[in-house]
């Protein structure tokens, strides 16, 4: 995504206000317990005052809620409105829930369907079983770099493509030991080639409480989703994830693209 100040100075139509109000409400991703002017400021970079006129304004349009005993604010009922429209014009959620279902009760674990935004993968899709870890929401954030959601939406690009975002991926993180680094992109490249092998990737969450294998799913007009299957590691072993789950999600992925229409 364009920092707002430098799409300003590349285009004079930039609404420069519009952009700000947005980040305000982005910065509420993963917030449970609300967020104050301090807080917003301090996420997004810009001056509390600033910050204070646009809670007002996004307060009285009714997307953020202001709660004056903590003096935070929450993001409002009216912010599903918005996406609404988003998961409506995705009829493959409908096609795949069942089948997702079936395969995270066979499992025990949760199965779920991601999109891009940006660097991040969001979910548009989820299903749990009863003794699934792991209950992932629709809205919920992924890293593109970590997860094998992420590793799957990479593996599905053409190589100048994929090598553009893993640079931007890689480059997330300049604080970070050269050799972590090293080791982020050699973990990314073997599960670039396990795909190109099995037809997913694998993930391991840290501590190591979850395995999770990614694949994705291309429908029409150049559109590619992701699709993994979440799985404590108490319930399945690696072994497992990669010569049942596994295969069991790409036949998914396969039979989805075909129902939507995708020409494999």
């Amino acid at each position: 995504m364009t920092p707002p100040a430098e799409a300003e100075e590349k285009d004079p139509q930039f609404a420069y206000t519009l952009a700000r109000g947005l980040e305000v409400l982005r910065a509420f991703e993963g917030q449970n317990a609300g967020l104050g002017n301090r807080d917003i400021a301090a996420i997004i970079g810009i001056p509390r005052s600033t910050v204070a006129r646009l809670t007002r304004t996004l307060g009285m349009l009714g997307y953020l809620q202001y709660d004056a005993q903590t003096t935070r604010h929450r993001l409002s009922a009216a912010m599903l409105t918005l996406a609404y429209p988003v998961l409506a014009q995705l009829p493959v959620r409908q096609v795949a829930r069942p089948h997702m279902q079936e395969l995270a009760n066979h499992a025990m674990g949760s199965v779920s369907l991601a999109m891009r935004d940006g660097l991040k993968l969001v979910l548009i899709e989820s299903c749990v079983d009863p003794k699934a870890v792991t209950r992932p929401d629709i809205g919920a954030v992924r890293d593109m770099a970590d997860t094998a959601l992420g590793m799957a939406y990479l593996a599905s690009l053409a190589q100048p493509d994929r090598d553009a975002l893993l640079a931007e991926l890689l480059a997330l993180r300049p604080s970070a030991p050269a050799r972590t680094r090293r080791l982020r992109k050699l973990v990314i490249q073997t599960e670039l080639q396990r795909h190109a092998s099995q037809g997913f990737c694998l993930s391991r969450s840290e501590p190591g409480a979850t395995l999770a294998v990614g694949v994705p799913v291309r429908l029409q007009a150049g559109t590619t989703l992701s699709l993994n299957c979440v799985v404590a590691t108490h319930l399945a072993t690696e072994k497992r994830m990669t010569q049942e789950i596994g295969p069991r999600l790409t036949r998914l992925a396969r039979d989805l693209e075909i129902s939507m229409g995708h020409k494999t």
